[in-house]
């Protein structure tokens, strides 16, 4: 059971991390917002770096642009993923290495 909710976790999470690099690259880069793929990542990433887009601002320099936001976002959702696998145990397995000897009358 807890083995596979630790690895619904790690996907979830995954999932997201991966969907926040994207957001960051492409901000980076300053892809178009028109094209449907980004217009949709940006769509599904915008609940998850809302907390941090009027905290932090975002840096212009030479035509690229670092969104601050999405990276306190993936610090925060791989601290907090990384919090709450350990909150679940490892599932344990026995293992056994030698036979017990049996008493034969």
């Amino acid at each position: 059971m807890f083995k596979i909710l630790r690895t619904f976790i790690n996907f979830v999470l995954g999932v997201i991390e991966l969907l926040l690099m994207f957001r960051l690259i492409f901000t980076f880069f300053v892809v178009n917002k028109g094209a449907p793929f980004v217009a949709w990542l940006y769509n599904i990433t915008a609940p998850l770096v809302a907390p941090f887009s009027n905290i932090l601002p975002n840096w212009k320099f030479s035509g690229f642009v670092v969104d601050f936001a999405t990276v306190a976002a993936i610090i925060v959702f791989a601290i907090a993923g990384s919090l709450l696998l350990m909150l679940i145990p490892y599932p344990r397995t026995v293992v056994v290495t030698e036979a017990v000897p049996t008493a034969t009358v």
